[in-house]
């Protein structure tokens, strides 16, 4: 849904009119006079980036003629993205730059540009609601094509069976540079929204900022898609209804034996990655976002001896506009209080799925069932807090703290 009103929203920008003097960078135009010249540690942002806006729409970033007092000029420019209205284009902007910050005012939005030590932008996209997300690498004219992403999409088979044959399941794998091994760091993905377009359960999930967030700290950071989610083989069956077009049931039996076909996926991932040679023998860290983030604090609990921590972004299973959502939710971080190390929950004001009195109480839960952590609030730009992993600046430095207390053996 963000990234639909995302894409819609740039389809608003005032245009530049195409024509016969840009230049095409694999589906990106630039005015035919640009000189993509790679960004140097001297020069800070000054020089072409390139990236994908939630992990989909191509976008290309010059920054050029930046000044002593932090004022600069960039080409702002991306590609084509049909299925939603947007055809690719450029504008000029003029941007500030304010230490590691670099701020581009547009035709309704606004974007930020973060640069990390590890020398990519982390940039985040905000208009009205929407929120989105995106990291941009160095782009110099010599490249074949721009780097768009440094995600690998790979598929794994484990032990799973469905109707006789083994499970075949898409994951995305970001690596720091080097062999290797590296500890490892599972991010599980959320639900279809309310489920009745099924469409959507045939996207690849991929979280850029908790992706570039954790390979920044020396993880190996995999995205799984479980059965019958992307590319993945089997059926998705994660608590429907009998008549799969009304979507996700309510009914506390069914829903929580959705969640335990996603907890026999995520155990049998966890099993097959851990059997790669660029992966150390150091206990998994969790991290999912909504129905992953819960997800990742209930498989905690089964099988603590394999998990470091847990970072869970509004993690819920069902919604509180489900008559029986708090008690399922109450079920599954009951079986999270079973895991004895520390958690951290990280929430979002206004968020439309869960607000914080229903996530308060799910931790005051969790807390009397023994379970260990902190639950953090955030007041989300956009105005969506369910967009909170998005945020990467609001949440890194608590997570940074969370990940300098576990105790990696």
């Amino acid at each position: 849904m963000l990234l639909r009103s995302l894409l819609c929203l740039c389809a608003l920008l005032i245009a530049t009119t195409l024509n016969a003097q840009n230049r095409d960078y694999d589906g990106v135009p630039l005015p035919e006079a640009t000189e993509l010249v790679a960004p140097s540690e001297r020069d800070g942002f000054a020089g072409a980036w390139s990236g994908l806006w939630g992990h989909r729409l191509k976008h290309i970033l010059v920054v050029d003629n930046v000044q002593p007092d932090g004022n600069a000029e960039v080409i702002y420019a991306y590609g084509d993205m049909v299925s939603w209205g947007i055809t690719r284009d450029w504008q000029k902007y003029p941007a500030q730059i304010e230490g590691d910050i670099l701020t581009v005012l547009g035709n309704g939005f606004v974007t930020n540009y973060q640069k990390l030590p590890s020398g990519v932008l982390m940039a985040g996209f905000q208009a009205e609601r929407a929120f989105s997300q995106a990291v941009l690498h160095p782009l110099d004219q010599d490249m074949d094509k721009p780097k768009w992403t440094s995600a690998k999409f790979e598929k794994i088979t484990t032990e799973l069976t469905e109707n006789g044959r083994p499970v075949t399941f898409e994951i995305v794998t970001f690596k720091p540079v080097g062999a290797g091994p590296y500890p490892l760091a599972i991010v599980n993905h959320g639900s279809t929204g309310d489920g009745k377009n099924p469409a959507i359960a045939k996207l690849t999930f991929v979280d850029t900022a908790i992706a570039q967030f954790l390979v920044d700290r020396g993880y190996i950071a995999v995205f799984p898609q479980r059965r019958g989610r992307g590319k993945s083989d089997g059926v998705y069956d994660e608590g429907f209804n009998d008549d799969r077009a009304t979507g996700y049931s309510c009914a506390t039996d069914r829903s929580l034996a959705g969640a335990e076909r996603a907890i026999a996926d995520l155990d049998h991932i966890v099993k097959a990655l851990t059997k790669r040679p660029d992966v150390s023998s150091d206990p998994v860290l969790l991290s999912g976002v909504s129905r992953g983030g819960i997800l990742s604090m209930a498989y905690a609990g089964r099988k603590p001896s394999q998990v470091s921590g847990v970072i869970n972004f509004v993690g819920g299973w069902m919604a509180e506009g489900c008559p029986n959502g708090a008690e399922i939710n109450d079920a599954l971080f009951a079986q999270a209080a079973e895991f004895p190390n520390k958690t951290l929950s990280l929430y979002g004001e206004n968020d439309p799925f869960y607000s914080i009195a229903h996530t308060t109480d799910r931790f005051q839960t969790f807390k009397a069932k023994g379970g260990q952590g902190t639950y953090v609030v955030f007041d989300v730009p956009g105005g969506n807090g369910h967009a909170l992993s998005a945020a990467h600046g609001l949440w890194a430095p608590v997570a940074d703290a969370y990940l300098e207390s576990l105790d990696r053996r």
